[in-house]
């Protein structure tokens, strides 16, 4: 079984790494992380680069699609 984690995210530097931490200390990590950027105009971006050798992360840029 895949397991996929799609999550939508607008200026949440602090609230991502949060989750990306989590994500990564599980015992079975999952087998992508899907980020929709709303337009982050914070350390949002930054912060994801952080984990991309810890998590099989893909990011998608959706500024002003008002998603949730």
């Amino acid at each position: 079984m895949r397991v996929s984690v799609i999550c939508t995210v607008l200026n949440e530097g602090e609230a991502i790494r949060r989750l990306l931490d989590s994500l990564a200390s599980q015992t079975r990590q999952p087998d992508e992380v899907v980020v929709v950027d709303g337009g982050s105009r914070d350390n949002t971006t930054a912060v994801i680069r952080e984990y991309a050798h810890r998590l099989p992360l893909r990011v998608l840029g959706e500024p002003g699609a008002n998603i949730s």
